[in-house]
């Protein structure tokens, strides 16, 4: 057999019938040359197809996650169109190119494809080669993929051409579709499976068929709601029957619908299963219809009846379509019919005319239980047709006479009765003019609201009774912020009330306008109290508004009214009297009013508890400027409320402190002259008596830098304020309490730096006994202190020290003896650098002529004084009698450097005494004396 894939697209094609052999080729379908040119003349049919047959593809491809774009392309590399022959044969082809990027390994994958569609399937292919893929080819691809459809699908679900069946010759594909729909839908005209799906109702009833009650709405779908239809039933087939929309429900109902694409989409509704849980729905049962109500009664209605009601009740008869009509005396009357949505309908319509009705109740074409229905509506007096009109039940201006008038026609036969309250008897005449209608005029006496109460056949006409505002103007007042300007202000709802309770209602009208000259209208609502109504307008600029009131029209006393409208957001506060106040000071409030509009300036002070009033005042200093004065007498937080014209202004309640520095103790050993560098101090801010506050202060030491300090507060209103000196010399401590120096700041420190004191000098290297020993202190660097000098040896030293006003020091010390001695100094009571400095101290070099002599009055002995001659103590004495030599000669150092010399000479006569020191003859020396004996 052979297969001519290039007439594929045409539904015009001659069916040639082979018997059956024995092989599982498909059967020919052969299409005429004429047919092919037709095919290039209709591109509606072949996008169709294309998009059909796209669909089917990626419906099959999808259990590989692959989804061709285009179709045309989607074979070109012959990866696709071998995975969808393994899809659909279920059998592997073999091993192929998966990547291929060159023309040859594309033309290899494609002849491997059709190798097995023609060699192992036994699907004989012409006119068709690998290039026609490759190089797609859209017509031969569409042939290629039908032929796949038809033998996959198709053939396979219908057992076309199966060698096992026993008939000699089958059905072809179409006709096999066509038996299979006609004997589903044996009560449907079908000729073809195009044109005739168009209208969607086919698809439905299929759909219907195959699971009943699924669409059961088949039956009474509107032919000219084709797309709805379609899609509708074609979403039910697709959730519920798994069967997808190959074809899409605008391309069913398109004319233009190719045999093939629709082939394709009917072929899946054999083998479809109906999945759980569909929404299955019985058919209705007319004969289960209950129909009642009034509307449906036979006796019981006459003309007066607005609308004669009934409800049909479907809930127990199944779905279908609920028609129902209404015949009247005079032909078809309109029915309103409502779906409640719960199975029911309510119904009604309305019965003019006396006479016979017939009302006639369907389902789905079916009558239901009792239809028709005969009702008789008989003629009756219908006050709800009276209309009452004119002028005159709007009310009116007293003294007017109110004109009204009453038209009884059509309402049927009745008596007509009038009364007419209110505040006081009003004259009222009727002018019946024959013909059913009546003219009423009345004359109120008084202003107020008169109740008109028309009647006909003893029962109300509608709107009755009718409440006619009879008012004056001349009673109506106007009142609130909005008329007065009293608390209004720019940006908030300045409120308007009018007052009409003395007299009836009227239009009433409340218009402003603002300085610039705009215009707005206020709209008035009611109050709750009686013929009293409020409203409001937001002012958007500062000054005088005009605000007139009108009442019907006409303006009521003083109106127009002027309200002067002032703007407090453009007052602006400031001053040093806004932050903080001064005990008993003159404390300064500006108040700045430019473009706020005219109004008055007040202070309102709300001090602590138990405090004093605060006096104040108010001055001008100039346009839109005042200023506030005030003394508060007690410290504390005050809340200060500026208004202007009687409105808060902001900042509004400003809580401002009242101060008292002078109460403010400063006190420690930190603000003392002599403190030192890098020995931490501290003094005390004691303000509990000085009010609320802040305490801040500033150190500053010689070169001018901030020395850094801590404050901290052991409990309120006292601090402690430490720092550690940084440089020598005068520091300024400034201590400020809310900015405002206290008593006595700043205040000057002079801080001292033992470190920065030096010492030199000889004095402090070694001393001489008996001499002065000198050396400087230099203490000019180190600030002022108290300079401290002290020397331990082996014997009190006699000291001097002399400032020289320049802040050096010279030191002149006599060591009595030699020896070690300390000389200590300190400044500010702290040791300078170097001290102690160990000082040793000798005597003077020997020098006899210092030493002093001195005789007993007996001459037998001497003392000699070298205190002052230096040396180390060598002291010799030799004594020669005039005959003899002594005989002993004794010498005693007394431990002050004085030595005690005696002697014993046996003869008297002249005696020589030679004394040298250190072998020197002391001055005198040798000395003869006379003895006795």
């Amino acid at each position: 057999m052979t297969v001519l894939l290039g007439h594929l697209l045409m539904p015009k094609c001659t069916v040639i019938r082979f018997a059956a052999v024995q092989s599982s080729f498909i059967r020919l379908v052969k299409m005429s040359d004429e047919m092919d040119k037709e095919l290039d003349l209709d591109p509606e049919w072949k996008r169709i197809q294309e998009k059909t047959f796209t669909r089917w593809c990626n419906e099959q491809l999808k259990v590989q996650k692959i989804v061709l774009e285009d179709l045309q392309s989607g074979f070109s590399d012959g990866v696709n169109l071998i995975v969808l022959l393994e899809v659909l044969s279920q059998k592997q082809i073999g091993k192929y190119n998966k990547k291929p990027k060159v023309h040859a390994q594309k033309m290899e994958n494609v002849e491997k494809a059709l190798e097995f569609i023609t060699k192992k399937e036994r699907i004989r292919l012409v006119n068709i080669g690998s290039g026609d893929i490759v190089v797609p080819n859209l017509k031969l691809i569409l042939g290629l993929v039908w032929t796949l459809i038809l033998h996959y699908q198709i053939s396979v679900g219908f057992q076309i051409d199966d060698p096992n069946s026993p008939q000699v010759e089958g059905p072809s594909a179409k006709q096999a579709l066509l038996n299979y729909v006609r004997q589903k839908l044996p009560h449907k005209t079908i000729n073809n499976l195009t044109t005739d799906w168009n209208d969607g109702t086919l698809v439905a009833a299929l759909v219907d068929a195959h699971a009943p009650g699924l669409c059961p709405e088949a039956e009474t779908m509107d032919p000219q709601n084709a797309l709805e239809n379609a899609s509708h039933s074609m979403k039910l087939a697709e959730d519920w029957l798994g069967i997808p929309q190959l074809v899409e429900p605008q391309d069913m109902v398109n004319p233009k619908i190719d045999e093939l694409s629709m082939m394709t989409y009917l072929s899946q509704f054999p083998g479809a299963q109906l999945k759980p849980g569909a929404p299955i729905k019985t058919k209705g049962d007319a004969s289960l219809v209950h129909v009642y109500g009034p509307g449906v009664q036979r006796d019981g209605l006459d003309t007066t009846v607005q609308k004669a009601e009934f409800t049909v009740d479907a809930r127990e008869a199944g779905t279908g379509a609920i028609s129902v009509r209404c015949d009247g005396p005079n032909g078809p009357i309109n029915v309103d019919v409502k779906d409640n949505g719960d199975g029911t309908h309510s119904c009604s319509y309305s019965p003019k005319r006396p006479g016979a009705y017939t009302i006639k109740v369907g389902l789905n074409g079916q009558p239901v239980k009792d239809s028709p229905f005969r009702v008789n509506v008989t003629s009756g007096c219908n006050p709800g047709h009276v209309k009452v009109t004119g002028p005159g039940l709007a009310g009116g201006k007293l003294g007017e006479t109110l004109k009204v008038e009453i038209d009884t026609r059509g309402a049927g036969d009745g008596q007509l009765a009038i009364g007419i309250a209110g505040p006081k008897e009003a004259k009222i005449a009727c002018d019946d003019h024959k013909d059913g209608t009546a003219t009423l005029s009345i004359t109120p006496v008084e202003a107020g609201e008169y109740k008109l109460d028309v009647k006909f056949g003893d029962q109300e006409v509608p709107g009755a009774p009718f409440a006619l505002q009879v008012y004056d103007p001349t009673v109506v007042t106007a009142y609130g912020s909005g008329i007065t300007g009293e608390g209004a202000s720019v940006g908030k709802p300045a409120e308007v009330f009018v007052d009409a309770s003395n007299t009836g209602m009227a239009p009433l009208e409340v218009k402003v306008t603002t300085p610039n000259g705009e215009t707005t209208v206020v709209e008035l609502t009611p109050t709750g109290q009686t013929n009293v109504l409020s409203g409001a307008y937001v002012p958007t600029e500062a000054g005088v508004h005009t605000v007139e009131v009108k009442f019907a029209g006409e303006a009521i006393p003083n109106s127009p009214f002027s309200a002067n409208i002032c703007d407090p957001s453009k007052v602006t506060l400031g001053g040093p009297g806004l932050e903080k106040a001064i005990k008993d000071a003159d404390n300064v409030i500006d108040v700045f009013t430019e473009g706020a509009g005219p109004g008055p300036v007040a202070v309102e002070f709300k001090g602590p508890q138990g405090a004093h009033p605060v006096k104040h005042s108010i001055q001008p200093v100039g346009d839109n400027h005042y200023q506030i004065h005030y003394s508060p007498h007690d410290v504390g937080n005050y809340e200060v409320a500026v208004t202007y014209a009687g409105l808060p202004v902001e900042p509004s309640k400003v809580k401002v402190p009242c101060i008292d520095p002078s109460k403010v103790k400063v006190e420690g050993p930190g603000l003392q002259s002599g403190i030192l560098v890098g020995e931490p101090v501290s003094f005390t801010v004691d303000a509990t008596k000085a009010g609320p506050g802040v305490v801040d202060v500033a150190i500053t030491d010689s070169k001018g830098e901030a020395v850094p300090s801590t404050i901290t507060q052991p409990a309120p209103g006292k601090y402690k304020v430490a720092y550690t000196p940084t440089e020598s010399g005068p520091q300024q401590v400034d201590v400020k309490f809310s900015d405002l120096e206290v008593e006595g700041s700043p205040l000057t420190v002079v801080v001292c730096n033992p470190e920065a004191v030096t010492a030199y000098g000889p004095g402090l290297e070694k001393a001489i006994a008996l001499e002065p020993a000198l050396f400087t202190v230099d203490a000019s660097k180190a600030g002022e202190g108290a300079l401290g000098l002290a020397i331990e040896g082996p014997a009190e030293c006699e000291i001097t020290c002399k400032d020289n006003e320049n802040g050096t020091y010279s030191v002149s010390y006599i060591a009595p003896r030699p020896g070690n001695y300390k000389v200590n100094l300190k400044f500010a009571d702290k040791d300078v650098p170097g001290s102690p400095f160990e000082v040793k101290c000798e005597r003077a070099p020997a020098d006899a002529t210092k030493c002093i002599v001195s005789f007993n009055n007996d001459n037998q002995g001497l003392t000699v004084d070298a205190k002052n001659a230096g040396g180390t103590g060598l002291l010799e004495v030799g004594v020669c009698g005039a005959y003899v030599p002594a005989r002993f000669v004794s010498v005693q150092h007394n431990g002050d450097y004085t030595f005690s010399v005696s002697y014993d000479i046996p003869e008297p006569g002249e005696t020589v005494i030679s004394v040298k020191w250190h072998g020197q003859h002391l001055t005198g020396s040798p000395f003869t004396v006379i003895t006795a004996a």
